[in-house]
């Protein structure tokens, strides 16, 4: 592994300690700019200023009692993320010191202004994450405690809902449903309002073109698909239907009176959903494990067109409105690690807000915003970063876009106006050790 770190580097005077071990000393050190790359990765600063900046020789360990960055980027040279800082503030200090598979930065708080932060896909499922011991919410108040041990709260989600009287399908092997991994989403609340545009070329009707416009509430997590069918129009009401059959909530077609239905696009419900849905709703978590009728999937693209008639033509879903806020405290294993929302009485996610449309062909957009997310991270893995903190705040997520090629995201950008973390660990993994499953 190739790494290389250059620098321009200012001070007023510098000393030198024996003491307990061979130290530099520096009362004020600036940086006008230091880049470095290991591997495929390439990192940088401008204008950094630290007070009380200290190096051991004896071993990498560097500490500063407070530090400042004008500026800060972290780059793939593949394209796969970019993550641009307009300014980074740690008045507690930091330290820096090498790690088992790389080198780690520690800051009891840290400030970051102006986070821009860009992912390319393809994205895909990665490994089961192994089982964790997670405390209770009630653990959830130890935040900006200092680490290294930490306590994530749970927020509760070994539900013990009773099981379907039938088991319903399970997923092919090596596949778990997504859902299993959503359930933080059992406590949104809002609504989601959206036109579903298909166009079907149907035996002895011909093409047809129906759109509905559907105004779905959510309450605690889950909505009332019943309610949707009962929503469509008289016309779509006889050609579309919805139902819960088999472990599966499907969207159909038939033809009126004497045809039998044919799925447009299903979703596969695990054991809990499937009870839910029994009393005429689904969970949205449930969403994420979708199969549309062309053969699309959440973990599969489309099938190229065959020779075959095709019954469905197009199938978009538009005009999306989502207005959503997780309030409860929910945790979600994500990037090998974990993922707390919400805790010490402060909601998870505030005034999610998106707009955009999906379509089964072709490119499609998601655009939004959130208020504030509040979370707790333990070992969250992102390129050949990790990052732990005792409480991690987003203020001002103020672009949200997600880029689609059919229903699979391709990019996500993200620009948040204001971070705060507290008890921050950030290990740069270094290329060719081991890292924790994305």
């Amino acid at each position: 592994m190739a790494t290389r770190v250059e620098g321009d580097v200012e001070v007023q005077r510098f000393g030198f300690a024996s003491d307990g071990g061979k130290r530099l000393v520096f009362p004020h050190a600036q940086m006008h700019r230091i880049a470095g790359a290991s591997g495929n990765a390439a990192y940088g600063a401008v204008d950094s200023a630290f007070e009380a900046l200290e190096g051991r020789l004896d071993r990498v360990q560097w500490e500063a009692a407070s530090g400042s960055l004008g500026g800060a980027w972290l780059r793939d040279a593949n394209g796969r993320y970019d993550i641009e800082v307009e300014r980074i503030v740690m008045p507690h200090g930091i330290r820096l010191v090498r790690a088992d598979r790389g080198i780690e930065l520690l800051s009891p708080h840290v400030t970051l202004s102006e986070v821009r932060l860009t992912v390319k896909g393809p994205f895909g499922r990665g490994k089961a994450a192994p089982e964790r011991s997670i405390a209770s919410a009630g653990e959830a108040g130890t935040r900006g405690k200092a680490a290294p041990e930490r306590s994530i709260a749970s927020a509760g989600e070994a539900g013990t809902r009773g099981k379907a009287a039938g088991e319903p399908p399970k997923p092919a092997a090596g596949k778990p449903l997504r859902q299993e991994r959503l359930r933080f989403l059992d406590s949104v609340s809002g609504r989601i309002y959206l036109t579903i545009k298909v166009q079907l070329d149907l035996p002895v009707l011909g093409v047809r073109t129906l759109d509905q416009q559907l105004r779905v509430p959510i309450q605690e997590g889950s909505l009332d698909f019943r309610a949707l069918e009962d929503s469509l129009d008289w016309l779509e009401g006889r050609v579309l239907e919805v139902e819960h059959d088999l472990g599966r909530l499907r969207v159909s077609w038939k033809v009126p009176i004497v045809g039998a239905p044919h799925d447009l696009i299903s979703w596969a419900l695990d054991t809990d959903a499937a009870t839910l849905a029994s009393f005429g709703r689904v969970p949205l978590r449930a969403l994420a494990d979708f199969r549309v009728a062309n053969g699309a999937s959440a973990s599969s693209p489309a099938k190229p067109d065959d020779k075959k008639r095709k019954i469905l033509t197009a199938f978009t879903l538009d005009a999306i409105d989502v207005a959503l806020s997780l309030l409860a405290p929910r945790s979600v294993e994500l990037g090998g690690g974990l993922v707390m929302f919400g805790g010490d009485d402060q909601p998870g996610i505030v005034d999610l807000k998106v707009t955009g449309a999906i379509r089964a062909k072709g490119a499609g957009a998601l655009r939004g915003a959130i208020g504030s997310i509040d979370t707790t991270v333990k070992d969250l893995h992102a390129g050949p970063l990790e990052i732990s903190a005792d409480r991690l705040h987003f203020d001002g997520l103020d672009q949200l876009e997600v880029a689609f090629d059919g229903f699979r995201p391709v990019a996500i950008t993200v620009v948040v106006h204001r971070v705060t973390a507290t008890n921050l660990a950030l290990q740069i993994v270094s290329a060719g050790r081991p890292s924790r499953p994305a």
